[in-house]
């Protein structure tokens, strides 16, 4: 079976977490801090602020805006869980914006139209989806010129850029996970970004039981630290990413080129001014079960990222929210499919992906052909 993703741990990252061991010091330390200048440095951030899960990144972000309760803040509804449960966690309001159908993300236009109409949104809280950057430049200019804040749910898109700079530090705040999934990883962690100085500073202390010295807590904080084990994974892994990332790009060029034009399928759309940096390879298929299956049969594994939107999970249906208005973002729930595009895929099993995708028969020719 050709796998989704394939986690690559190398002797590198081995001795480092021997190393980690050895010298006893488990807990946040001076990888940690080393892996936070790093990571920062690639995201162009002034600072980095290690976390325990990306998720945990997300919940700290939105804890350090401070906003009164109820406050307004608008997402996606196309997104993994974690990006709406962080805003209902802070005891905030999530407001969700349907989708581009190209992009599969929130616009700068649809920005704009609901900042106009509701003046009492606090913040922003875009996805930069599968690896590719949304309008973040745009979204962060209209979202400050009305007072509110951004935080860029980078989960997915380490090393993405929009015009050269790259996700994490163009809005106030950015959250990477290293899920092992992901571009690059430690197994469980996360990073927070941006441009926001204070922000980064209360970020800090949130994640240390809001702690600026031992046994002085100042504000409401918990323990959210990444361990010096998964630091360790990071900084191995950091020094590859770039190279995985051309791998990935060189993939998904090879998938465009071998799928384009096949009848039912929609291709991934790179957007204008953006580096894709393909943390998955995600189609538009009409007959997605039957393509699914006869994948399956071909040994290719493959994902659907998403199968419902986030106002349409049970939990957000009790508290009344429902995707009636959201339709782009519901008809794409039944029709993406992410095939595999890790830097471990082999020549031959990227054409034996393509092979497989170009011999599937959607029904409606099938039928016709009967």
């Amino acid at each position: 079976m050709i796998p989704i993703g394939k986690p690559y741990l190398g002797p590198e990252e081995l001795a480092a977490v021997a190393d980690v061991l050895t010298s006893g010091r488990l807990a946040s330390g001076p990888r940690v801090h080393a892996f936070e200048q790093a990571f920062a440095e690639l995201c162009h951030s002034p600072a980095g602020v290690a976390c325990s899960s990306g998720t945990s990144g997300l919940c700290v972000a939105v804890m350090a805006l401070d906003l009164p309760p109820g406050s307004k803040i608008l997402t996606t509804p196309f997104s993994f869980i974690a990006t709406a449960n962080c805003i209902i966690g802070a005891g905030c309001q999530p407001v969700f914006l349907d989708v581009d159908a190209q992009s599969f993300m929130i616009t700068a236009e649809s920005v704009r139209a609901a900042l106009k109409k509701d003046p009492t949104i606090r913040a922003i809280l875009p996805v930069h989806l599968y690896g590719q950057a949304c309008e973040i430049h745009e979204i962060t200019d209209i979202a400050h010129a009305h007072g509110a804040y951004v935080i860029e749910d980078s989960a997915q898109a380490h090393g993405a850029t929009e015009f050269g700079d790259p996700v994490g530090a163009i809005g106030d705040l950015g959250v990477f996970s290293f899920y092992p999934s992901k571009n690059m990883m430690t197994g469980e962690g996360g990073m927070i970004t941006g441009r926001n100085e204070e922000l980064l500073e209360r970020c800090k202390l949130i994640i240390d039981h809001g702690a600026p010295m031992r046994y002085v807590h100042t504000m409401l904080g918990f323990n959210y630290r990444m361990t010096s084990i998964a630091a360790a994974l990071g900084l191995c892994q950091l020094t590859r990413l770039q190279a995985w990332n051309d791998r990935r790009r060189e993939n998904a060029r090879r998938l465009d080129a071998g799928l384009l034009g096949l009848p039912g399928i929609e291709i991934p759309v790179e957007r204008a001014g953006c580096e894709h940096v393909y943390h998955q390879y995600v189609l538009k298929v009409r007959d997605r079960a039957r393509l699914q299956t006869h994948l399956k049969e071909a040994g290719i594994e493959t994902a659907i990222h998403y199968p419902r939107t986030i106002p349409d999970q049970p939990y957000y249906q009790s508290m009344g929210f429902t995707s009636d208005d959201l339709p782009i973002a519901r008809e794409l729930t039944e029709q993406v499919l992410s095939l595999p595009v890790h830097p471990a895929l082999t020549d031959d099993e990227l054409q034996t992906i393509i092979d497989a995708v170009r011999a599937f028969i959607p029904e409606e020719e099938a039928v016709a052909a009967r």
